[in-house]
């Protein structure tokens, strides 16, 4: 069938309703299948519808199955956000198919929209799911033309299932793609919380703890119907062989864990009451004894009345006053054994203390003969520093005496140096005096020049004289 003749008659959609998510209404519990994205679709699909699809995939692995998935396209109540919820589905029971397409017919889409509007009419169709047996989960480009032209809401989902290798995943549109979610919830009522765990776990290959109810899980179920189903043949091939033998090792596996659960139970039971048994026969030889005891007391009191009332009080008296002085005796006795206690908790401590000093004495003693094997060359030369040091003060002595010494002999120095000044000044002022003097007498000693007239007809000034 061609893409061209595929017709799904008018679908009609609702607009998204406002309401809570599964996750924050009490009602519901919730488990998430892998780990949903921030940015993906969150989608919640009902345990129970789950579990119908996961049966009808292993139905028949030899070639591709699909269907309808109903439920609702909400917004957040509380964020506005979008998300899914699908409650329902529809098997496709007239479709055209082989081991790697799947295809709806008119007839297929008439009886879906015929058992929609009969059994669930409040419900909408918000997306498609087929099988991908051993071929993994992906979208063909077969499978995103029938997404694209038939299922192109922005809320509309496409779900896959591998029921052979066992993993499955929900497509989204994002941004105009066709895009795998990082995963998805699987909700169901609260009071079903064990069998949402026990399917999740089926989901995701994980173990179940024993006894943990939901009966078995979609796989093993869906392959005992099929070994059950399955006609004789003669002629086995070795795929069917093995199929048988890991079924049958799987159910072998799973009887032997019932009955090692089984005899482990039996075993703590048997533990439980043997204990139990034992403290009751405990009990009863303390409650003999006490019995026995209060009776050979009765016995002796009432032996005693015989005597007379009167004796009888005095030596209860007697008994009482001999009771208190035991208690106080036993009180006593607790109070100095408390205080011996401490005493030698005392004791003790001030021994470790001690011995702690003692051993810090016995190292100093140590040290100190250590010290004492190297005291004679200790003592020469502490004779030789003495006379070192008496030589340097000796020295240092002379060298005082000199400095002194020098000190009044540059004061003397000083005092000379000031006289040769004198005497050199006063020597020099003679010198030239004396010849200051010379000079004088040599002037006076020399003849004067003769005068000549002066010239009327020269010039006023005067004629030069010179002194030869």
């Amino acid at each position: 069938m061609s893409h061209d003749e595929m017709v799904f008659d008018d679908v009609k959609y609702r607009e998204p309703e406002r309401r809570c998510r599964p996750d924050r209404d009490r009602r519901w519990a919730c488990l998430a299948y892998g780990l949903p994205g921030v940015i993906d679709l969150p989608i919640y699909l009902d345990r129970e519808t789950a579990d119908l699809i996961e049966r009808h995939a292993l139905r028949d692995t030899s070639v591709e199955l699909g269907g309808i998935l109903l439920g609702k396209e909400c917004l957040d109540e509380k964020t506005g956000l979008p998300f899914v919820m699908v409650t329902k589905s529809l098997e496709a029971k007239h479709y055209e198919n082989t081991q790697a397409s799947f295809t709806y017919t008119h007839d297929s889409w008439e009886e879906i929209t015929r058992d929609r509007d009969r059994l669930h009419p409040d419900l909408d169709i918000v997306g498609w799911y087929h099988t991908h047996p051993d071929f993994g989960i992906f979208l063909s480009s077969h499978d995103q033309f029938i997404h694209r032209h038939f299922f192109a809401q922005p809320l509309q989902v496409a779900y896959v299932v591998d029921p052979i290798r066992q993993t499955r995943g929900f497509f989204q549109w994002r941004d105009g793609e066709l895009e795998e979610v990082e995963g998805y919830y699987l909700f169901a009522d609260r009071a079903d919380r064990i069998a949402l765990t026990r399917l999740v776990n089926d989901l995701e290959n994980f173990p179940n703890a024993e006894g943990g109810g939901g009966g078995l899980s979609p796989r093993l179920e869906a392959q005992l119907i099929a070994m059950l189903t399955r006609p004789v043949t003669h002629h086995q091939t070795t795929a069917d062989r093995t199929q048988t033998a890991v079924l049958f090792s799987l159910i072998g596996s799973l009887v032997g864990m019932l009955v090692l659960a089984a005899g482990f139970l039996f075993y703590q039971t048997y533990q439980e009451i043997a204990n139990q048994a034992r403290t009751l026969k405990e009990v009863q030889q303390s409650t003999g004894e006490i019995i026995s005891a209060q009776r050979l007391a009765l016995d002796s009191l009432l032996g005693e009345t015989s005597d007379g009332p009167d004796k009888f009080t005095a030596r209860y008296n007697l008994v009482v006053r001999e009771r208190d002085d035991a208690r106080k005796e036993v009180s006593r006795s607790k109070t100095i054994d408390a205080a011996l206690t401490d005493r030698s908790n005392q004791l003790e401590a001030n021994i470790l203390k001690l011995t702690k000093e003692f051993e810090t004495a016995k190292k100093t003693v140590e040290r100190y003969n250590e010290e004492k094997k190297g005291s004679p060359d200790l003592l020469s030369r502490l004779a030789f520093l003495e006379d070192a040091v008496k030589s340097k003060a000796k020295t240092i002595r002379e060298k005082d005496a000199i400095l002194e010494t020098t000190k009044d002999a540059d004061k003397i120095e000083a005092l000379i140096n000031s006289y040769q000044r004198t005497w050199y000044t006063a020597a020099a002022g003679w010198g030239l005096f004396l010849v200051t003097a010379l000079g004088f007498f040599t002037m006076l000693g020399q003849p004067k020049p003769a005068v000549k007239l002066r010239d009327e007809s020269t010039t006023d000034d005067p004629p030069p004289h010179r002194i030869a």
